[in-house]
């Protein structure tokens, strides 16, 4: 009797062995089916209905229609009818915060808003740190640990620290230039750091920046970010900045102006000052005097050289009711404690800045975007979250509707996070798109948003380099994100 229990069991193991290295052979551990699925294509709209797609280790194995296609027993079936699917957004303009935020709240709450890419915008930051920023170390362990599935959060492009450059009657240094020899040492300084592109900002000189601009384009590295204040969008985009951020104070106001010669120098003056003011005082003479023949050889000198453009509109939108509202917004239990305070301090520094808003700023602002979208300048949707107002997440949903609001259609839109960010980056063939071949980064939505942009968030499902996280899923991400955001 007991070598006939022994066999018994001998048995039962064997054939549990055999079924599972079956299993394994009919499909990978990780194999999803989503079927029943209309697939959206962001080149050119076109609805594929009724079809499936298999998912196999983080990659579209498959697509086809869902009659025609055979699923292996062992795959995950996510039955998608009357849903639609898109790829994953992506948030080209985001700042993070110190490493308990970013891990713990940022970064789950950008995959539980259907955010799977972003673009770090200061990912790095030169000692002493202030304690809600990341060294390029932590930046790149946190990268890091998102790839091996260690950490819920979105693919990432890290930027340098923000450059600033020597202020006036500062000395120049390595890391704060104001020469073109300084400029050219700072870019093997990044370089040597390991950041993916280097961060302009506004106060670096001319000679600094173009010293930087020559040896970045020498070492092949991207440079991306703001227009100095003593630098023009052309020059800019002739030097060889891959992108400008921020529609349009800063860049196009001033090129596009009759007065621009007089006015970019009282702007220079207040900027560099230290202590800047009423700016939108200053822009309203910029918008009031703007020449539409000045403003198309800017755009046409952007198409020339593939200049992108970043609009940022909701982080402008400082008088309207999305930013004026924003502690009665229902994603505030997501914002970090630390976050928090700072915006306070952020609404009354920018409104200090800005000083009074003005419609006729805002309708020029909206004309642009619409002018560069026509014109052809290649367009990437970023909502600058981490400035008071503007949510993780849900930030880059509400900017994809302004961007509507200012003439794209729901297509345009939905392509700046998501097609021209795969051009963009020179990842076409794995990202930006519903393809065979391509990462399985993936929204499932209850609805078109080729019919109305905000059903880009009615979020039914989230994929993330092939992990699928349901509605209840997604649910608990954000319910653990609002008790760690009050830590």
């Amino acid at each position: 009797m007991e070598i006939l229990k022994h066999q018994y069991l001998i048995i039962i193991l064997i054939c549990l062995v055999l079924c599972l290295t079956g299993c394994r052979e009919e499909a990978p551990k990780s194999s999803i089916a989503i079927t029943n699925a209309s697939i959206i294509d962001m080149l050119d709209g076109n609805v594929s209905k009724n079809m499936t797609i298999i998912i196999n280790d983080s990659i579209i194995s498959r697509i086809a229609k869902s009659d025609e296609i055979k699923i292996p027993k062992s795959v995950r079936i996510i039955d998608a009818s009357g849903k639609y699917v898109i790829p994953g957004l992506w948030d080209m303009h985001i700042h993070t915060s110190s490493e308990f935020n970013t891990r713990e709240i940022i970064y789950p709450t950008f995959i539980a808003n259907g955010v799977t890419g972003v673009r770090v915008m200061s990912a790095d930051c030169f000692e002493p740190c202030w304690e809600l920023q990341l060294s390029i170390e932590q930046s790149r362990k946190i990268q890091a640990d998102v790839k091996e599935g260690k950490l819920i959060g979105p693919r990432s492009v890290l930027a340098s620290t923000f450059i600033k450059g020597a202020l006036p009657g500062k000395p120049s240094t390595v890391k704060a230039p104001g020469t073109k020899e300084h400029g050219k040492e700072l870019v093997q300084l990044l370089l040597d750091r390991g950041v993916d592109f280097i961060k302009i900002y506004d106060e670096i000189p001319r000679e600094a920046y173009f010293g930087l601009a020559e040896e970045a384009l020498k070492q092949g590295i991207p440079f991306a970010g703001h227009v100095p204040v003593t630098i023009k969008a052309s020059e800019a985009s002739k030097a060889g900045q891959k992108s400008i951020e921020h529609c349009c104070e800063g860049s196009l106001f001033e090129e596009c102006s009759e007065l621009e010669d007089i006015l970019r120098k009282e702007i220079q003056g207040r900027i560099l000052s230290g202590n800047p003011t009423n700016m939108n005082e200053l822009v309203l003479k910029l918008v009031k005097s703007y020449d539409e023949v000045k403003c198309q050889k800017v755009l046409n000198e952007f198409l020339k050289n593939g200049t992108w453009f970043v609009p940022t509109l909701i982080a402008a939108e400082t008088d309207q009711p999305i930013r004026l509202d924003w502690r009665n917004n229902e994603d505030l239990k997501y914002v970090p404690k630390t976050e928090l305070e700072w915006w306070y301090e952020d609404e009354k520094e920018t409104h200090e800045l800005y000083g009074d808003s003005y419609p006729e700023i805002r309708n020029l602002r909206f004309k642009m975007v619409q002018d560069m979208n026509r014109s052809g300048v290649n367009l990437l949707a970023g909502s600058d979250p981490g400035i008071y107002g503007v949510f993780y997440g849900s930030g880059l949903h509400d900017e994809l509707i302004l961007l509507v609001e200012a003439g794209l259609s729901e297509l345009e839109a939905l392509q700046t996070a998501t097609v021209n960010v795969a051009k963009y980056l020179e990842r076409s063939n794995s990202l930006g798109n519903v393809k065979e071949g391509m990462l399985a980064d993936m929204l499932i939505l209850d609805a078109n948003p080729i019919e109305n942009i905000s059903n880009t968030k009615k979020i039914n499902a989230v994929l993330s380099n092939g992990t699928y996280f349901g509605r209840d899923r997604l649910t608990d991400i954000l319910d653990n994100v609002a008790i760690e955001a009050q830590k």
